[in-house]
């Protein structure tokens, strides 16, 4: 994937993840696409290229919220660090991981936005409705993230007899 391609991505998922994902909620949760996309790039890409589409991925949620400019995007860093760490020490192949690390780097994302907001005196939820968001979105991903995995795997071609 080049890197054009790759900020289109992250453009499209972000338009996406503000304006049709709220009207999918679940559990007062919706997907974040976003997240998603960077941590199927971290699993089949490395880490590199995951922290480079987090970054371009979080300052695009971040001129899309009425916030400042960063937490999205130190957010989705933070996801991504984690995500790319995770794969270097599992073996990428099985399916189970990567969902289990969607699910941790889905409240590592929510825990650092929450306490970012805090920090900058913007609105918080109160903590018991935050968890339940944090884990109604986590479950979402986990549901996205396999689709994700598969779409962006090379694919592999056999040479002509």
């Amino acid at each position: 994937m080049t890197w054009i391609a790759g900020t289109a991505l992250m453009l499209l998922a972000s338009l996406v993840q503000v304006t049709w994902a709220p009207k999918l909620t679940v559990l007062g949760a919706f997907p974040n696409l976003v997240l998603v996309i960077v941590v199927a790039v971290a699993w089949t890409k490395g880490q590199r290229p995951s922290l480079t589409f987090a970054c371009i991925g979080g300052l695009l949620l971040d001129l899309t919220s009425p916030g400042p400019l960063g937490p999205h995007a130190l957010a989705l860093l933070a996801g991504a660090y984690l995500t790319g760490f995770w794969v270097r020490n599992v073996d990428p192949a099985g399916w189970v991981q990567p969902v289990i690390a969607t699910a941790v780097s889905t409240a590592v994302y929510s825990a650092v936005l929450v306490g970012l907001d805090d920090l900058l005196n913007l609105p918080v939820p109160p903590p018991a409705l935050a968890v339940e968001l944090a884990v109604a979105a986590a479950a979402y991903n986990c549901l996205l993230v396999l689709p994700a995995l598969l779409a962006s795997r090379p694919v592999k071609r056999e040479a002509p007899a």
